[in-house]
């Protein structure tokens, strides 16, 4: 029931757990300042996780120090913070806690990734490409391992960051990969189980840390109210699907029933179920210390306390790391902000100036704060978003209610309990966290970020983005309500209990995706590649000198092309074509390049083969099986005669160009 791992990937994780916990009580007292209250221990454990990781990609990213190097810089700094500060008082008992909580979720997250080890399949080839080629780089952006000769022009810096964790317990970049997953994880189940907690404090120590459980359940394997009503439910809706499949909670909209307006609705327990590290996953610790922060700073504006500035540098500074791994959250923090400046007005007890000239130098502390950290990014990224617009479709209200209906009866209850007793400050946090998730769901019914998608798909991303943050701001909302009713006697714990219900059913989608940790049985994930598996790591030892490159099969994106480059980081020719579009905004070029490689693998004019070598300084063939099935008109004479086979077994051969061949 338990599962194992092997010697070597159990002292990976081991490593980890170390390496953690001393950063942790290195940033402990800095979490404290950041977000007061509690034992700062779930805080310092998240700061720690991400400054571990930002610290030396900052450093690489502004050419200071190599990016493996730099690996325990991150360390370096959060001993000087905590030698700054001093040191926090001590509570063993909590950070043993802790550590517990952190490894229990830990070890259940990496068996939802293990369950489904492959590095294959949606997204994952796209992240481990950005993984594997941080890994092997010394300064940022990374080149792009699927446009050779350019650098990477995405939302890198969430798998630069996992990266940068690979190098400190000097592991693999697909090792990398599940320890991220896994510890992403962990940490936004404790992050819930705090935040839930937190607000949940009137209702007694003891039953606040059962809601947080409770919170941080639902979150991490819950699903919407749609995984409730189309499961428990089926018969008695209009479902056009034969049957229930898990990610039928995030495809509702525009696929059931089937219209020309599509949008996304994903939410946690659906990303870590299919396990990829993209931009809106790797970004959420960060999300969650954002949260903390911004909960704190409108704790003091509830209490008539002007900003504190080293809270608002903190704050600026997540602001910074979101613009740098997903933009998104820049846009949903700021709204949060914005209600929370509002909310902490209402008490300000200094005149109008006064709290101005605080809030505004608070602001430009954030502002400044946020630009320096976003700077080493931007100053590399050419933004590839087509403006906002208006939505040019909207959701039925019966769509949305079947999505989010499960947060209508605590949201209700939450307004009573407000009118009841209308001067309890404590209730306006949580108030803040239901207008932030009612606003995410509803902003795509109104606007949208344009992409390169069409009329169909036009919602879809703005949707999914939101999405994504409303759902935890929801549930923790949702359940920190139930705390605040029971302390009405029994009319409140009757209404509570009513208003649990659609907010515990959404566990019916926990059956669809637990994988029990007796899954766990190693960290490799590259055992989809098979006969090529040798081939792939061949491929990732040879050496290239700047400006070369392999070339291997490109195809339609979320295939099986484009797999050595993914799984090494070396970079290819050209990838997947229609994700280098979008990152570019421009179809014209990466089109380009994919015709030009298969007419590489199929031409019989071995001189416009030998014109993409000096193109694109082609050192490398891939002719693998992947390649002979793409290409049915390969060309294997054509392409034996550029060299000689530097690597050959059963799943295909590594030919090397040699010069005199092309010249």
């Amino acid at each position: 029931m338990t599962g194992s791992l092997p010697m070597e990937d159990a002292l990976v994780v081991a490593r980890l757990f170390a390496v953690l916990a001393l950063a942790s009580w290195a940033a402990r007292p800095l979490a404290l300042r950041l977000v007061p209250g509690g034992s700062g221990w779930i805080a310092a454990l998240v700061l720690a996780y991400i400054v571990m990781g930002w610290v030396p990609w900052a450093l690489a990213a502004l050419h200071i120090v190599p990016f493996g190097i730099a690996s325990l810089a991150g360390l370096a700094a959060l001993i000087g913070a905590r030698l700054w500060l001093g040191a926090a008082p001590s509570d063993n008992r909590s950070a043993l806690t802790v550590a517990v909580g952190f490894g229990a979720l830990f070890w259940l997250g990496l068996a939802q990734r293990m369950g489904h080890a492959d590095l294959s399949g949606l997204e994952k080839f796209t992240d481990m490409a950005f993984l594997a080629a941080a890994m092997r780089t010394d300064y940022m952006p990374p080149p792009d391992a699927w446009y050779a000769g350019e650098a990477i022009n995405y939302y890198y810096v969430g798998q630069a960051m996992a990266a940068a964790w690979g190098n400190i317990l000097g592991t693999t970049a697909d090792r990398a990969y599940q320890i991220a997953m896994a510890s992403i994880f962990a940490l936004t189940g404790v992050s819930v189980w705090k935040l839930t907690v937190s607000l949940a404090q009137p209702a007694g120590p003891r039953l606040a840390r059962g809601l947080g459980a409770l919170a941080a359940l639902l979150v991490l394997y819950g699903g919407n109210f749609h995984s409730a009503l189309y499961t428990l439910f089926r018969g008695l809706v209009p479902a056009t699907n034969p049957a229930f499949y898990f990610p039928d909670s995030t495809r509702f909209v525009g696929f059931d029933p089937l219209v020309e307006d599509k949008g996304f609705t994903e939410f946690p327990a659906y990303a870590f179920s299919v396990g990829d590290l993209h931009a809106h996953v790797s970004a959420t610790p960060v999300f969650f210390l954002g949260l903390m922060i911004l909960l704190a700073f409108l704790a003091r504006g509830l209490k008539g306390q002007s900003p504190d500035l080293v809270q608002a540098a903190g704050f600026g500074w997540v602001l910074g790391l979101c613009a740098a791994i997903n933009s998104w959250d820049v846009a949903i923090l700021g709204l949060l902000a914005l209600f929370a400046i509002l909310a902490a007005a209402l008490f300000d007890r200094k005149p109008t100036r006064a709290r101005l000239d605080a809030l505004g130098v608070a602001c430009v502390v954030v502002a400044a704060t946020g630009f320096l950290a976003a700077a080493p990014f931007l100053g590399h990224f050419e933004p590839f978003a087509n403006g906002i617009e208006a939505a040019p479709n909207h959701t039925p209200l019966w769509q949305l209610l079947v999505l989010y209906g499960h947060g209508l009866l605590p949201l209700m209850l939450f307004g009573v309990v407000v009118w009841k007793r209308p001067d309890a400050r404590d209730h306006w946090p949580i108030g803040l966290l239901f207008a932030g998730a009612v606003a995410l769901f509803f902003i795509p019914e109104v606007v949208i970020v344009r992409d390169i998608y069409g009329l169909e798909y036009a919602r879809a991303n703005t949707m999914f983005k939101l999405s994504f943050r409303a759902q935890p701001l929801l549930i923790i909302a949702a359940v920190a309500t139930l705390g605040l009713a029971v302390r009405f006697g029994r009319l409140g714990m009757i209404a509570a209990g009513l208003a649990a219900l659609p907010v515990v059913s959404i566990l019916a989608y926990m059956p669809h995706i637990f994988v029990w940790p007796s899954t766990i049985r190693s960290l490799d994930g590259l055992g989809f590649l098979g006969e090529e598996r040798a081939l792939v790591l061949a491929a990732g030892r040879l050496p290239l000198d700047p400006g070369q490159s392999f070339v291997e099969a490109s195809g339609n994106a979320f295939g099986d092309t484009a797999r050595v480059s993914a799984m090494t980081g070396q970079p290819t020719v050209i990838g997947w074509a229609a994700h280098e579009w979008l990152w570019r905004n421009n179809g014209d070029a990466p089109n380009r390049r994919a015709q030009r490689v298969e007419t590489f693998y199929t031409t019989d004019d071995q001189a416009l083969r030998c014109t993409l070598v000096r193109r694109y300084g082609v050192r490398y063939v891939i002719l693998g099986q992947i390649e002979r099935s793409h290409y049915e008109a390969l060309n294997e004479a054509g392409l034996t005669a550029l060299g000689p086979a530097v690597f050959s077994d059963a799943g295909g051969q590594i030919l090397q160009v040699d010069p005199a061949r092309c010249p």
